[in-house]
């Protein structure tokens, strides 16, 4: 009886260790039985540095592409927009003036040239200028989204060895998916006339899976406000999602001035978006990680919290073979200008576990709990599922004890490979103990 009890309580319960609401993911195709045959299986993540990076959206894909099958690298921006987005499985080259606009940074806030889920458009009226890609797996449709004037744009599209011109008219953002006539490793767009606004790209394959990675670094949930409707609902429609993954919060966990109340309403509005433009799709809400701080600005950035909330994360450095435990190093602040972060991927090195180095004391900013905590309520409210990631790393100033084992770089917010392979192999063991256990 006490076995019965157990078991029923752990059903009913609306979380799973780190994973609530698994109920509302009820359909997402994780295993073979659940596999469409007639297309791929499309994950969009949308985020900040964590997904632009790709070290844990690039193993989650494998991970998943592993078990079954490779449908494609899936949509990305087009070019190369930012050194901070990173994307595993093709390499990409320009040619040629391009410029680039994203939804955070210098002219962010202007709406044009438009902007859809990919995050960034490039842009370029110069004959002759051009994009290439070419992908460590062979594709079999290409897709290409842009937004169309009376003036074209006219493309020469190059698929393999196959060349032919894409004309495009009228107004408004337009993607088409191309075949080529063999499967094909590569793909180059030139501008014949007009001038080319390239909202984002795809790469398909029959069935499998694909990830797709949208992420823009430095970015919060706020600016996702800032991509156009209309491109939004032609990129999935284009390319459907059957889930969206949301993963911000650890730029609002660093902001200066931490809004609780502005935070629910720009989950609601943006989940609301995603609905009306995507249609019933399963979303997944993904809470902040823990990271580390220790500019003094962060100790009580939570707008009307209490005084010293932030959480002391000194006594979690461990000593190495050859210092004592110290401090560790500065981070950037968020910069609606466009502030840098440090490159993600980390390239890590040193002994292990890898010494801190010294500085200021060292802390989470108490933001960080609190944007999880309005994820994790307006998530239940809302019907979608909430994956508390702080909580599955191991709470707070789990970031130091991540760092030290090479999980993490040394400004305790971003993920080395390593890292990316442990944080997509947490999420997909909840996901899979969910799937089994009847949860979803």
């Amino acid at each position: 009886m006490p076995a019965l009890l157990a078991s029923l309580a752990l059903a009913a319960a609306p979380c799973l260790a780190a994973l609530c609401g698994a109920e509302h993911l009820a359909g997402v195709p994780l295993s073979a039985a659940q596999m469409p045959t007639d297309r791929p299986v499309h994950i969009v993540q949308i985020g900040d540095s964590h997904t632009a990076g790709d070290a844990i959206t690039g193993a989650l894909r494998d991970a998943l592409q592993a078990r079954l099958g490779n449908g494609g690298r899936g949509l990305m921006p087009a070019g190369r927009p930012h050194a901070g987005v990173r994307l595993r499985g093709v390499s990409v080259s320009t040619s040629g003036p391009w410029s680039v606009r994203g939804l955070f940074g210098s002219g962010a806030a202007e709406p044009w040239p438009p902007r859809g889920i990919t995050g960034y458009t490039v842009s370029s009226s110069a004959p002759g200028s051009a994009l290439a890609l070419t992908a460590d797996a062979s594709f079999t449709a290409f897709g290409l989204c842009v937004a169309a004037s009376p003036d074209g744009p006219r493309l020469n599209l190059t698929l393999g060895t196959d060349t032919q011109e894409l004309a495009f008219a009228g107004e408004g953002p337009q993607c088409r998916r191309i075949v080529p006539g063999a499967a094909t490793d590569s793909a180059r767009l030139e501008m014949v006339a007009g001038e080319a606004i390239i909202t984002g790209w795809w790469l398909e394959r029959p069935s499998g899976v694909v990830v797709s990675n949208l992420g823009v670094p430095g970015s919060q949930l706020q600016f996702l406000g800032r991509a156009d409707e209309a491109t939004i609902a032609a990129q999935f429609q284009a390319l459907p999602a059957d889930l969206v993954i949301l993963a911000f919060g650890t730029n609002e966990g660093f902001a200066p001035f931490f809004d609780s109340t502005r935070l629910e309403s720009q989950i609601r509005e943006q989940v609301a978006r995603i609905r009306r433009l995507a249609g019933p799709v399963p979303i997944l809400l993904l809470g902040p990680p823990d990271a580390a701080s220790r500019n003094r600005e962060l100790r009580d950035n939570v707008v009307g919290g209490a005084p010293g909330g932030a959480t002391d994360c000194n006594s979690a450095i461990q000593a190495t073979p050859d210092r004592l435990p110290v401090d560790g190093i500065d981070i950037p602040l968020w910069n609606d200008e466009g502030g840098t972060l440090a490159p993600d991927p980390v390239t890590l090195s040193g002994p292990m576990p890898r010494a801190v180095r010294r500085g200021l004391p060292l802390f989470n900013p108490p933001a960080l709990a609190a944007a999880s905590a309005v994820q994790r309520r307006v998530a239940a409210d809302l019907g979608i599922a909430f994956w508390d990631w702080r909580a599955r790393q191991g709470g707070a100033c789990s970031a130091v004890r991540w760092m030290q084992a090479g999980l993490m770089g040394p400004d305790f917010i971003h993920y080395s490979a390593a890292g990316g392979v442990e944080v997509a192999r947490l999420l997909l063991a909840d996901l899979d103990a969910a799937r089994v256990g009847g949860l979803h």
